[in-house]
């Protein structure tokens, strides 16, 4: 797992650096030291009233379209979880909301885990 690490992800201006991502085993930096969208399994993104509007919008398109399976935002703001997989163009085709407090189920992805959320805090 990295935190605010650069990646490139497809498209103009699209070198982000999401709050967690996990890169699958074996990955390594590119010839200018920065790691590929192509080996990117999971990211998580924390909402902050500056943040919001990127993080669900031109962020999430970008994950999309990367085929990154696995995007996790974790909302404050609301008390929720969106979890989004099934990536296909430039959208996810499945959507998960669940409420901190409730666990966030990942079993049936790739990461094979469980995401407690009763300590996440709300503003």
């Amino acid at each position: 797992m990295f935190s605010d690490v650069r990646i490139d992800f497809p498209g103009r201006k699209n070198g982000l650096a999401p709050d967690v991502a996990k890169l699958r085993d074996g990955a390594q930096e590119n010839a200018e030291g920065r790691w590929r969208h192509e080996d990117v399994e999971f990211i998580a993104e924390v909402i902050s009233q500056d943040t919001a509007a990127n993080d669900y919008g031109p962020k999430k398109t970008a994950y999309a379209l990367a085929e990154v399976p696995v995007y996790l935002i974790a909302d404050p703001y609301q008390g929720k979880c969106h979890l989004y997989t099934q990536p296909k163009d430039s959208e996810y085709l499945t959507e998960t909301s669940v409420a901190f407090g409730t666990d966030v189920d990942m079993t049936t992805t790739h990461l094979g885990l469980t995401l407690k959320t009763d300590k996440f805090p709300r503003d």
